[in-house]
């Protein structure tokens, strides 16, 4: 009977579903998920559910999961480019791991939602190199790295858009120096973007965005930076930065429009031009606060599709106006996701700066539990001082609003300790007196919200509606600091 009963224990603890490292297990589903839409056979152990079973990593450790993505390399490369060999040997394998893909697990825990796939070292063989990236809940292949049998590299092919078509196509000298590089910016099919090297250097990039066989523009290049351009509307543009130089911007933005209207006669369906010239004419009118014009310039740059690849600013100074100058969280919310989305397929790893604004945005929404979801993958010690300052201050006050008191004091308090601008604090010390009477400790509770309203007195008018401070503000105490702020406030009237 004893045996019987230590055999169930055993048993009911190796069933008992453990937590996995919340970042990894996302990562992990995503490569499930890749499998599934590669249709690459998968051998790998699932994640836990319930059962008896030895197939389950409870928890996913950073090994585990590096050799799950080294293994959805070797699969892929097997079936999608079976020219090249893949290790099978314990001794290529452990190499492969150890000198090739590294530490996996710490580039996902740091924020880069990418990785690389490589084909395997043989003698007499050549190598490929696929980089993948997080496209939503899967990876996608987006750049193809092709070395020959010496290990030179000759050509890098590269989906740019992340749009599922190769639309780059580099050719390397043998010193492994670019010499041209041919695009598809338009995706029209056709080339329409000529890249020239010199020594490594870029010399001239010839354009023919409309693809009738005429250059409408050429660019010329000294150590990598560009010169000067020839070319429809180029003369009214040089004109434009010249005046940008001097701080002339409402002129400077006459001459923008000027060259755009030029550039649209010869190119009317949207390039990457066009776009350029659209951030330039919304960066001016942004910082010269002419809003109505800017949310027409925006409202045009995104009825371009090929503006996506090249919108990060734009949507930067986007998501910064309905947040910070409109207030319209709602609208802020959803640019801000797209703007997350967009940075973290061009830089692959998360933006913390996005992330923080997007918290923000749904804190004032009323949207806690999404707030602390856009937080979740932030590693608040790769982060400096100030940044790490509001995510702790935005995930005290979502949980706070959750009704999460003790995370929302632990991390409201970590919030209090880094400090952040001094105009900041009030509110921290603020909120850690609700948690405080939340939670029945009302004496610390009024030391946060001495130092509160010492610093702001017109906290006062938050405090008399929420009834979590219904005995401070029938003591002495809260008493007296309403006679101040209504002092204060006809003072000020």
């Amino acid at each position: 009977m004893i045996y019987f009963r230590n055999l169930l224990t055993f048993f009911f603890l190796f069933t008992i579903p453990l937590n996995a490292n919340p970042l990894l297990e996302g990562y992990w589903d995503a490569i499930q998920k890749s499998k599934e839409t590669f249709e690459l056979e998968d051998a790998s152990p699932k994640r836990f559910r319930f059962g008896f079973t030895n197939q389950s990593p409870s928890f996913i450790h950073k090994e585990t999961f590096n050799h799950e993505v080294f293994w959805f390399c070797q699969k892929y490369i097997e079936k999608y480019h079976s020219n090249y060999p893949y290790p099978r040997l314990k001794e290529d394998i452990r190499s492969h791991l150890n000198d090739l893909y590294g530490d996996l697990s710490q580039n996902f825990l740091s924020g880069k939602t990418s990785f690389t796939c490589f084909s395997g070292w043989k003698n007499g063989s050549s190598l490929l190199k696929i980089h993948f990236f997080l496209n939503e809940n899967e990876f996608y292949p987006y750049r193809y790295d092709h070395f020959n049998q010496s290990g030179q590299l000759y050509l890098t092919e590269e989906d740019e858009t992340k749009n599922g078509k190769k639309d780059s196509f580099t050719y390397y000298a043998s010193n492994g120096c670019p010499k041209e590089i041919t695009k598809d910016k338009n995706d029209f099919g056709g080339i329409d973007e000529w890249w020239y090297y010199q020594n490594c250097k870029l010399v001239r990039i010839e354009y023919d965005a409309n693809e009738n066989g005429f250059k409408e523009r050429i660019c010329y290049y000294e150590n990598n930076k560009e010169t000067y351009c020839d070319g429809v509307g180029e003369k009214e543009e040089r004109e434009a930065v010249s005046l940008e130089a001097l701080e002339k911007h409402k002129e400077a933005l006459k001459f923008y429009r000027k060259s755009l209207i030029e550039y649209k006669k010869e190119v009317p369906n949207g390039t990457l031009r066009t776009c350029s010239l659209l951030r330039k004419i919304a960066n001016i009118e942004y910082n010269e606060r002419e809003f109505n014009s800017f949310t027409k310039t925006l409202d045009e740059f995104f009825s371009y599709r090929v503006c996506e690849s090249d919108s990060l600013d734009v949507l930067l100074y986007k998501s910064y106006y309905y947040l910070y100058v409109l207030n319209d969280y709602s609208s802020a919310k959803e640019s801000y996701k797209k703007t997350a989305e967009i940075y973290r397929k061009v830089h692959g790893e998360i933006s913390p700066e996005i992330s923080l604004n997007l918290a923000y945005a749904y804190l004032m929404s009323k949207e806690p539990k999404a707030c602390l979801t856009s937080l979740e993958k932030l590693n608040s010690r790769r982060l400096m001082a100030y940044p790490r300052f509001f995510l702790f201050y935005y995930r005290g006050s979502c949980e706070l609003s959750l009704g999460n008191f003790e995370e929302a004091y632990t991390n409201l308090k970590r919030a209090q300790i880094l400090g952040g601008e001094k105009v900041f604090l009030p509110i921290v010390y603020y909120k850690l007196a609700r948690v405080s009477y939340a939670t029945k400790r009302e004496t610390e509770g009024k030391l946060w919200l001495d130092q509160a309203l010492y610093l702001d007195l017109d906290l006062f008018h938050k405090l008399e509606g929420d009834p979590l401070f219904l005995n401070f503000l029938e003591s002495p105490s809260g008493k007296t600091y309403r006679s101040k702020y209504y002092l204060n406030k006809v003072r000020k009237q």
